[in-house]
């Protein structure tokens, strides 16, 4: 009888701990935090997490030895598709954000995208961007609009303005600003991006970030914080402590900044002692730049081919590491393929995020695979639309080229747009995409596979038009 009790017991316990521990892992209890860095054009050979040499990445490396480390992390093939993706969970393409928005062009973000700060805010989180956004330049499309509390930084990419260039008249030609603003208000200009604060901004971030987790996590208020480096963008500049310090040049110095100013945000989570209840997530928008005259300017794509402007997968296959203590089991490293929108519906399931329903969201809920509840990744695919156009489709191992671009150059020079055959490469015996496998047997069996997935998702952009606002109800 003793013995039939102590089972019955035990059963109980079980079931019980077992509910709070899933309860928790969704939120359910006590809400975590979000910690999210982004860098600007870092190649996957550029952290010692990866294998890379040019630089010591103490931090960010035992940051990956202390959660997962993505060995399969897919992003866009530039700057703004990719901070599209992230934000709302869908292809870019959706939102008219494909390729790249120049400074001075009035594209971006639409006010009606629903992003992941406005998820984060419907369930009670206090949210800040600081950093570079890449989403428009125009005030209903900062980020203060977007679902953030507080901004600080610059809305394009990095374009310190110099005195010294050939005509240039500063009288006439406009210089980029810093820019600051809060929930609800254009954004105030804080001061102006030149050359002499370059080198500086990205230790401001860092700080801000120390900040504003020190602030929230002293008024228990769950937070979302998205802290966006402007290194190791061009011009690769480093902070005056990191000049000449790798030994290596301009780029290495930069990732020994970056490894710093991430330290820097790192020990506010564990100062403010939120280090279990806070996700932490490192990543770069795309690959490296390859082009620069300058050797010491130029990223480093690992094993891949290519750079950033092209489907090669050096340009969309990056760095991404991520931290739950408790939750995600630490020194993980796993090949399973994993994409930036992924996150969208990933943290909107954590916190208890209601997604939009009245627009496709292309991100797949990860929860499961990271929390370890399932073997393999929920993504086997991904589609490369650059420019509006599909360029290439992965499935598994395999890429299936539609256009290909110049190996060097690649944001100028495609070497040719469309063929009566396209190309096919298995990444996992080819990582450089060097042979063209369609011709051989099983090639062309795997790439009318391809060809069918791609069909049909161009066929569901007819049944769910881009772009098209008129029919999304949900604003903020």
């Amino acid at each position: 009888m003793i013995a039939r009790v102590v089972g019955i017991l035990s059963v109980l316990f079980l079931f019980c701990y077992s509910a709070v521990a899933f309860a928790s892992s969704h939120g359910n209890s006590e809400r975590p935090n979000f910690v999210v860095i982004m860098t600007d054009n870092q190649g996957y050979g550029d952290l010692g997490a990866y294998g890379g040499l040019r630089a010591p990445t103490p931090r960010i490396d035992s940051l990956a030895n202390e959660g997962v480390t993505f060995l399969d992390f897919q992003v866009e093939p530039n700057c703004t598709p990719s901070r599209a993706a992230f934000m709302t969970g869908r292809m870019p393409i959706r939102s008219g954000t494909s390729g790249l928005v120049f400074p001075g062009e009035p594209g971006g973000l639409h006010p009606k995208e629903v992003t992941i700060a406005e998820i984060m805010k419907s369930v009670g989180y206090d949210t800040a961007y600081y950093g570079k956004w890449h989403l428009g330049e125009t005030p209903e499309r900062e980020p203060q609009m977007q679902g953030f509390d507080e901004f600080y930084g610059i809305l394009n990419t990095s374009f310190p303005i110099d005195p010294g260039f050939p005509g240039m008249d500063l009288d006439v030609i406009e210089s980029q600003k810093v820019l600051k603003g809060t929930a609800g208000k254009p954004a105030e200009v804080a001061r102006e991006m030149d050359l002499a604060y370059r080198p500086f901004i990205d230790r401001d971030l860092s700080e801000m970030g120390a900040k504003f987790i020190k602030e929230k996590s002293a008024t228990k208020t769950p937070f979302f914080l998205l802290v966006s480096y402007i290194n190791p963008h061009h011009p690769v500049v480093a902070h005056p402590d990191f000049v000449g310090q790798s030994g290596g040049g301009a780029y290495p110095d930069a990732l020994m900044e970056i490894d710093h100013n991430t330290g820097i945000v790192l020990d506010a989570v564990d100062k403010a002692g939120i280090r279990d209840n806070t996700v932490f997530l490192f990543f770069s928008d795309n690959g490296p730049t390859r082009y620069s005259l300058t050797p010491d300017e130029n990223g480093d794509s690992g094993p891949w081919s290519g750079e950033l402007g092209s489907a090669w997968e050096g340009g969309l296959r990056t760095i991404g590491v991520m931290r739950w203590p408790g939750k995600i089991r630490d020194n993980w490293k796993t090949a399973e393929m994993v994409h930036l929108m992924d996150f969208f519906p990933t943290f909107s399931n954590i916190v208890g995020g209601e997604l939009p329903t009245d627009r496709p969201i292309d991100g797949i809920d990860q929860t499961d695979f990271f929390l370890g509840r399932q073997e393999n990744s929920a993504r086997d695919s991904r589609a490369v639309i650059f420019n509006g156009k599909l360029t290439a489709m992965r499935w598994r191992q395999f890429k299936l080229h539609f256009m290909e671009y110049e190996r060097r150059d690649s944001l100028a020079r495609p070497s040719y747009e469309g063929a009566s055959i396209p190309s096919l490469y298995n990444l996992r015996s080819d990582p450089k995409e060097l042979f063209n496998v369609i011709g051989q047997s099983g090639g062309t069996n795997v790439a009318a596979h391809i060809l069918k997935m791609a069909g049909e998702l161009q066929a569901s952009f007819k049944n769910s038009p881009h772009m098209d606002y008129e029919n999304m109800t949900r604003e903020k």
